[in-house]
């Protein structure tokens, strides 16, 4: 299933973009940058944040409150997102195709009236996190430091 693989790849980039960064330096995940979020840690702190929104709204709560994660360190952060992941890969398994198709009003955190269905919720979180991998990216590239290829195609190519 397409679904599934979307979300294996989302999880692998997002453990490899915060390897990646563990690796260039601890230091850089608080240092400050021009970018959308002061720093890495503030841009991860939305992700996963907005990943819960979604998970929360594909449960049918239709006005989500925002939960904060303790991303203080990149180690936090990836038990965080490790913990959230295999939720909604329990979630997800427990879908039947019509429940994915199934659409779904909720509200933005603007309040705006939105209706969609599972599979285009599952897309925009993986295109979400994608867009700010790219932000990280940038912040790392700010640093003096090189980025980390994260699209699908490197995905495949690991884990055929």
């Amino acid at each position: 299933m397409m679904r599934d693989k979307q979300f294996s790849y989302h999880k692998w980039a997002t453990l490899k973009c915060l390897e990646h960064v563990q690796a260039a330096g601890e230091e850089l995940y608080t240092q400050e940058a021009a970018n959308s979020f002061a720093t890495i840690k503030d841009t991860v702190e939305h992700v996963i944040g907005v990943e819960k929104l979604w998970l929360d709204r594909m449960n049918g709560i239709g006005k989500p409150v925002f939960e904060r994660f303790d991303v203080s360190t990149i180690d936090r952060a990836k038990e965080a997102f490790l913990l959230l992941h295999a939720e909604m890969e329990l979630y997800f398994s427990s879908l039947s195709e019509q429940q994915w198709e199934e659409r779904l009003r909720y509200k933005n955190m603007r309040g705006d009236d939105f209706e969609h269905s599972r599979e285009e919720m599952l897309f925009t979180i993986v295109n979400h996190a994608s867009y700010h991998r790219g932000q990280i990216t940038s912040f790392l590239r700010q640093f003096g430091k090189a980025g980390i290829p994260l699209d699908y195609i490197y995905y495949q190519k690991q884990n055929r």
